[in-house]
């Protein structure tokens, strides 16, 4: 796991497509890609496994490819008669659909656990996603995902409501392929909404957020070093790749607010962690991981980080109380995690004994978590009692702010009364 996933999603959707429509459409008009990475990680190795199993499948013509985040996934193979401007304006539609989608998942979740009939509102997710779909299609413009969004917003606030008070709020984090395709962790989302939890799934723009920030980062170390050494080809070279990916992340940043706008208000307090660069800021600042190891590890160990320091602010009553950590059987990144967050959880109770940190790391695999649920029972537990906490430091600051101002303005009312008997 996931790379059963992988190669079973892409052929079974391709067969799927090939009862429909025909073997020879479907050879001439799909590609499969998958984005990758380097390094060790099997993420890193998908594109090759995956061209090799639709060969032995007979789908030999059906094109792999293999955008890299060594590239800021700038290497998308649009076919070669696509001039420059159109190739960027693939790479916009494919990054608003990304994000609309990311949109679209949020707001399901935020309804949910509450929603009196779950098929309904499963229903009506699949409707907005076949819309948001179509908008993609004709060109992804702005300001029609912007009037989707709308619609979705009202479409989603008429789900007839069991809820009474909001459940604790569960970050549910780690390696992406997994944290993203449900069947491969047994639908365990479902599982934590049943034991009344509402759960905030880490969405994959921040992936691509993270993987621009970093080649804008590494960039900017490279055209350094080119200077330094007075290469002035690399240096050409790297000030065109510095400059292209500054100019993608304002253009992330713009598209992201324009496009997250109708969803505000019902979504608020669900996502109020920094950036994903500036998580591992953080960690870089309390010497607690270095921002030269790249990967899915510093930011759930970044993200821990936060929970277990308290740096988290709530917003209303949404008050997120604990962690779901979730990763494949075997994997580096999460393994890596796992050990650091752990390591920092430890050190912390030495100074904080009655630290109360609610997490699970659960593996998927061919060796799955025997006891999960048993873990979740207890873990469900410790959420509500981390949210009473919350909620009590939150109400106690509100009333120490609020005596706080009652005195300010005590203080400038007598200063106005003796400024007044002064002039008198």
């Amino acid at each position: 796991y996931p790379l059963k996933g992988v190669v079973g999603d892409a052929i079974g959707y391709l067969e799927e497509e090939i009862n429909n429509k025909g073997k020879e459409y479907v050879e001439n008009n799909y590609l499969v890609m998958l984005p990758t990475t380097s390094g060790p990680c099997r993420f890193g190795k998908y594109t090759e496994l995956v061209r090799e199993f639709l060969d032995r499948e007979g789908l030999n013509k059906v094109p792999v490819a293999g955008p890299s985040s060594e590239s800021d996934y700038c290497d998308v193979p649009f076919p070669g008669e696509l001039g420059l401007s159109k190739k960027i304006r693939m790479q916009q539609m494919l990054f608003k659909g990304f994000k609309g989608a990311d949109l679209l998942e949020d707001i399901f979740l935020r309804y949910n656990p509450y929603a009196k009939d779950k098929e309904q509102i499963s229903n009506l997710k699949k409707e907005r996603l076949e819309a948001l779909e179509q908008i993609v299609e004709n060109g992804a413009e702005t300001s029609v995902i912007v009037e989707w969004g709308k619609e979705t917003v009202a479409k989603f606030k008429k789900i007839p409501s069991k809820q009474t008070e909001r459940f604790p709020l569960v970050l549910y984090i780690g390696e992406i392929y997994m944290r993203m395709h449900d069947p491969y962790t047994n639908f365990v989302i479902r599982q934590l909404e049943n034991q009344d939890l509402e759960i905030v799934r880490d969405p994959v723009t921040d992936w691509l957020d993270y993987v621009n920030k970093v080649n804008h980062r590494n960039k900017k170390r490279d055209l350094a070093l080119a200077f330094k050494n007075m290469n002035f080809s690399n240096m050409m070279k790297v000030t065109r790749e510095f400059t292209r990916s500054a100019l993608k992340s304002r253009y992330m940043t713009w598209v992201e607010e324009k496009i997250a706008e109708p969803f505000h208000e019902v979504l608020e307090g669900r996502h109020v962690l920094p950036k994903p660069i500036d998580i591992i800021t953080t960690l870089e600042k309390n010497h607690e991981f270095h921002g030269n190891i790249e990967g899915e590890s510093p930011l759930s160990s970044g993200i821990a980080y936060h929970l277990m320091n308290d740096l988290i602010t709530p917003h209303g009553d949404a008050y997120i109380s604990g962690i779901f950590h979730v990763g494949p059987f075997t994997c580096m990144q999460e393994g890596v995690a796992t050990a650091k967050i752990e390591a920092m959880a430890k050190e912390l109770r030495k100074r904080k004994p009655d630290l109360v940190f609610p997490i699970i790391h659960a593996f998927f695999g061919d060796s799955a978590s025997a006891n999960l649920d048993s873990e979740i029972a207890v873990f469900t537990e410790q959420c509500y009692q981390k949210r009473q906490m919350l909620k009590e430091r939150h109400q106690h600051k509100s009333v120490a702010n609020s005596a706080k101002t009652t005195e300010i303005k005590s203080i400038s009312k007598h200063k106005e009364n003796e400024q007044v008997v002064t002039e008198k």
